[in-house]
């Protein structure tokens, strides 16, 4: 993650669209899966804390999210051994989008759990896979049907 924590869904975030497919349970029809790709671009002047966190600081960041939906997203972090652990909020056009997860200090493919969504995303559930790039990060969310 570069410590420059943009993980918005919008995450820890954050490749390319995931697709896929759950079962209901044994005996039930087939229903896709929801997936959403998502890149974060951090804002400037956004957030606090240092970017070379020791255990137990506490950081936060703030983006702008674009891809297949749009909004910005807000996260705080605490520094802990082995990584960051992130609450995020994702305000998007349709709806809302809460994770939480740990990060580590880069991400690659990343999984963090989408815990609740509000709009066209009520009740969400699923997972967020973030994975940094040099100046933003991608989010692939597959949220459970």
């Amino acid at each position: 993650m570069k410590t420059r924590l943009s993980v918005g869904l919008g995450a820890s975030a954050a490749a390319a669209l995931a697709t896929g497919a759950l079962m209901a349970g044994a005996g039930s029809a087939q229903t896709p899966a929801t997936a959403l790709h998502l890149v974060d671009t951090p804002q400037k002047g956004v957030g606090f804390g240092s970017f070379s966190p020791r255990q137990g600081t506490r950081v936060g960041f703030g983006s702008t999210v674009t891809g297949d939906d749009t909004g910005y997203d807000r996260g705080m972090c605490t520094a802990m051994k082995g990584g960051l652990v992130c609450t995020i909020q994702v305000q998007l056009s349709k709806g809302t989008l809460t994770a939480q997860g740990i990060l580590p200090e880069r991400a690659n493919k990343t999984p963090i759990a989408v815990t609740g969504g509000t709009g066209a995303y009520d009740g969400a559930r699923g997972t967020a896979l973030v994975t940094d790039k040099k100046a933003q990060t991608d989010v692939d969310i597959t949220l459970r049907p």
